[in-house]
């Protein structure tokens, strides 16, 4: 029985995983208002929301920054991170619960917006109809700070922090910030070890991932990691991958 139940594990073939966009809005140029932006500075964090239509496991985020100094590049980075969501009120704002952190490389010099990028390692992965932010924020003075251009022609969902103060003020639709967020769409979940096939190594993978309490294991996108989520890849694992 056990050689049986071996063979037809390994039996199942699986396809790729392939690149899409997440969430994507216009670049800074032709609007009427000229280049515009929101400073990221000491006195103000930036944060745009966004929802996936599916499952995607966050691969690449870009941003449109320029800056406010005119002499030479930034020398620190942008702390960019992918939050969870908040309400206040009736009103969004980013939770501070963090998924994940970057440190993006500004290489705008002045009002000359730039398509500056950042790659996710892997591991945060953004359900389906569920709320996140990506929130930018700096340790850069009012005057020489970077700025997060504002997407021509399109609204979305913004919130910004009190002016030297910190706290996110309720988030709201309108102006919104130049960014294109890009996720990998697999195929089969349950090829955990990426070899193309399922077999008693991706359930041995799976328990490795649910032992160390990785994210990747929860199965089933209730948070927590629980038999649940045993069940739930053992129905995806049976269903095979096309």
């Amino acid at each position: 029985m056990i050689k049986t139940s071996l063979l037809a594990l390994c039996s199942v073939a699986t396809a790729a995983s392939a690149t899409d966009v997440i969430f994507e809005t216009n670049n800074p140029f032709g609007s009427p208002f000229g280049l515009i932006g929101f400073d990221v500075s000491t006195d103000q964090g930036v944060g745009v929301r966004f929802v996936p239509d599916q499952d995607y496991t966050l691969s690449r985020i870009s941003c449109w920054f320029m800056s406010n100094d005119f002499a030479s590049p930034l020398d620190r980075p942008v702390r960019l991170s992918v939050q969870t969501d908040a309400s206040l009120g009736d009103a969004f704002i980013p939770s501070g619960i963090e998924l994940e952190v970057f440190d993006l490389i500004v290489t705008a010099v002045g009002w000359d917006p730039q398509l500056d990028s950042v790659d996710s390692d892997g591991g945060t992965v953004l359900r389906a109809g569920e709320a996140y932010w990506i929130v930018a924020e700096s340790d850069y003075s009012a005057g020489r700070n970077p700025v997060w251009n504002w997407a021509t022609g399109v609204n979305g969902y913004t919130a910004v922090t009190e002016f030297g103060g910190g706290a996110w003020q309720a988030g709201g639709t309108g102006w919104t910030v130049g960014i294109v967020v890009e996720g990998e769409t697999p195929t089969c979940r349950a090829d955990i070890d990426g070899d193309g096939s399922l077999t008693i190594f991706d359930f041995l993978a799976f328990q490795n991932l649910f032992d160390a309490g990785d994210p990747a294991a929860d199965f089933d996108g209730d948070g927590s990691l629980t038999l649940f989520d045993f069940l739930a890849f053992q129905n995806e694992f049976d269903g095979g991958c096309g």
